[in-house]
């Protein structure tokens, strides 16, 4: 008779926890530096906001900015 074999115990867990929820952030240091809230919108009141070129670079941020401030921010992808 073969003798039944029994899983080894692994030492560490399967699985580490590892980054936490982006809305968890938020919460708990703020928004990134960049970013506005405007608001929210339609019937699932989903929210809006803007960003500045500080959102994008942190490098000489306000040359990112449009000329005119009217104009929209539109950040590189």
């Amino acid at each position: 008779m073969m003798e039944e074999q029994k899983a080894t115990p692994t030492p560490n867990p399967e699985h580490i926890a590892g980054t936490g929820k982006g809305e968890e952030k938020i919460k708990a240091e703020g928004r990134e530096p960049g970013r506005q809230d405007t608001g929210t919108t339609g019937k699932a009141k989903r929210p809006t906001g803007k960003t500045t070129g500080r959102a994008s670079t942190g490098v000489n941020a306000a040359k990112e900015n449009p000329v005119d401030p009217e104009s929209p921010h539109i950040p590189a992808p």
